[in-house]
């Protein structure tokens, strides 16, 4: 299988987990820090497409949990449970699941507010934007 055979196969499986997960918790696509690299690849994507075209809109941290998975970059894997104001439409409950480096642990704790992107056609895929 060619390399553009296999980034096509992983955009698949990225999607089709997408659709999947609708309803679902907002969490990297099988273990996306676990070492899998399809599911790296969908988990980047999510990211990308959040951080590019995701609605931005108010919310809070109710807790953090570090998973102790790492990514290539060192970023640490966090779980963190919030909810989201969207503009319109009542707060809901999501759990994040990003990659974080430490030095921007430092500035988040429970209880604080946060801004998130999150996706208008599955709102709880959710990450956090700014603190």
């Amino acid at each position: 299988m060619g390399f553009f055979n296999k980034m096509k196969d992983a955009q698949a499986q990225a999607q089709a987990a997408m659709a999947s997960s609708q309803g679902a918790p907002a969490a990297p696509m099988g273990g996306a820090m676990g070492g899998d690299m399809t599911s790296q690849i969908a988990y980047a994507q999510l990211m990308q497409k959040l951080a590019q075209s995701g609605v931005e809109a108010p919310g809070v941290i109710h807790s953090i949990r570090p998973t102790g998975q790492t990514d290539i970059s060192g970023g640490q894997q966090v779980e963190f449970d919030v909810s989201i104001k969207p503009a319109s439409g009542e707060p809901y409950q999501a759990q994040i699941s990003q990659s974080m480096l430490t030095a921007q642990m430092e500035g988040i704790s429970e209880g604080q507010p946060i801004t998130v992107k999150y996706d208008p056609d599955a709102p709880v895929m959710a990450i956090i934007h700014s603190w």
